[in-house]
């Protein structure tokens, strides 16, 4: 249950600061300052890569390892994140 919990913050966590209008002006300043830094904020799945890494030091390690905790982030924030927007072409919800 953890784990699934662990993967469900991670996503959240990433869409929050990679697609959704209220970090926008965020990115926008970022990427007005610095155009790789604003393309790393704006791909879930590298987003997905720093938040696996700061949540298994700041919370929970599913794996016990940094590097697999950020890799499973964003693997898991990049699947989830091609399922919603798969579902909202094809359902149009």
């Amino acid at each position: 249950m953890d784990f699934l919990l662990w993967i469900l913050v991670s996503f959240g966590i990433t869409t929050i600061l990679s697609i959704s209008k209220i970090f926008k002006p965020v990115r926008e300043y970022v990427k007005n300052k610095s155009a790789f830094w604003g393309d790393m904020l704006a791909c879930s799945m590298c987003t997905g890569f720093w938040v696996g890494a700061f949540l298994c030091i700041t919370y929970f390690s599913p794996t016990g390892n940094i590097l697999f905790d950020a890799c499973l982030s964003s693997g898991s924030c990049w699947l989830l994140y091609c399922l919603t927007w798969f579902t909202t072409l094809r359902f149009g919800v």
